[in-house]
């Protein structure tokens, strides 16, 4: 019944290959840095950078995330250092503060945003435009989730003096990727009940798409998704749950899979499903691991959509057209755009 969110999956794979090289040549374009690299936002645009941390290890580009939040009062910033703020709006008030912040601090800022006339463009030293416009902004936010941490793997890449056009051989591999990950979300969202919660689990990098995939049921009209650290899980936490929940643990690295595998072991019986999700295998490169974000984010996205077409939420609506829709739509729009 979600038309649009099931769009926007969809859209992913063909809209990414076919913006990578105007992408690439804007990112070329930008200065590199000689201090410090800062990136993040806030939401999504916080999640994308955390989510990247292994691409960015994998490259030699050091790149640490940081939310808006984070860089308004948490982070003492030096006049050498550049600071990435995405925004697709290019209006988010935490993100156009820190913006102002970092420049007053005399740190180079480059805005990340499809809205090139927009306040975070206007404070930016730099901007990279995002080639392309988002179908819906009411549904949970896929595609221009993708667009953006593709837009941050190129910055990382023309920082790290990579060829052009090293991205497409991950691109060019979308369309299976997102194939696969439909099927594996189908089985895992079937054992979804009325009453059930979502718990991920993330290790390093994963942590972040774990982040991600549990915004998006939280998007979709408020439903109960706890993100967390697969170790942390194990101490404390794991008390939370009820035989109606779902747990699904990414892996995406050694210790990652090899950790997730014993909780999943571990807790099956405790619960209605116990999943680890694995991207597939692939060298140990910086294209891989992009490959194996995307894929596990298609699989987070997927999930989420089919949880709420199973529970008839209509996602274009203000809190999915539960209760109190409109109260939740004003009090969130009176604290998050400038």
């Amino acid at each position: 019944m979600n038309e649009m969110m099931a769009r926007e999956i969809a859209a992913q794979p063909e809209l990414l290959l076919s913006i990578q090289s105007e992408l690439a040549q804007i990112c070329d374009g930008l200065p590199r840095p000689s201090g410090r690299i800062f990136a993040g936002g806030c939401g999504d645009s916080a999640f994308a950078p955390k989510a990247l941390a292994g691409v960015f290890r994998r490259m030699g580009t050091p790149i640490a995330a940081c939310s808006s939040m984070d860089l308004v009062g948490f982070v003492d910033l030096d006049p050498s250092d550049t600071i990435i703020l995405s925004s697709i709006s290019g209006g988010t008030k935490r993100s156009i503060e820190a913006a102002r912040a970092a420049s007053e601090r005399g740190a180079r800022v480059i805005g990340v945003t499809c809205n090139g006339e927009s306040a975070l463009a206007a404070l930016a030293d730099q901007t990279v435009v995002l080639p392309f416009k988002p179908l819906s902004r009411k549904t949970p936010h896929t595609l221009d989730y993708a667009v953006t941490l593709l837009a941050l793997v190129e910055i990382a890449r023309s920082f790290a003096r990579l060829p052009s056009d090293a991205t497409r051989s991950v691109l060019h591999g979308l369309p299976m990727s997102l194939t696969d990950a439909e099927t594996e979300a189908s089985g895992v969202a079937a054992s979804w009940q009325n009453e059930s919660r979502l718990f991920l689990l993330g290790a390093g990098p994963g942590l972040g798409t774990a982040e991600y995939g549990a915004a998006k049921f939280h998007e979709a009209g408020g439903l109960v998704a706890i993100a967390a650290e697969t170790e942390n899980f194990v101490h404390g936490m794991n008390f939370m749950l009820e035989p109606a929940d779902l747990l699904v643990v990414l892996g995406g690295s050694d210790v990652a899979e090899r950790r997730g595998r014993e909780v999943v072991t571990a807790f099956a019986k405790l619960v209605s499903k116990a999943h680890l999700q694995v991207p597939p295998d692939g060298a140990p490169s910086w294209q891989a691991a992009f490959g194996s974000v995307l894929q596990q984010t298609f699989f987070l996205q997927s999930l989420c959509l089919r949880v709420a077409d199973h529970l008839r939420l209509a996602l274009e609506e203000p809190r999915a057209g539960r209760s109190l829709g409109g109260a939740h739509f004003a009090a969130q729009s009176s604290v998050m755009a400038s």
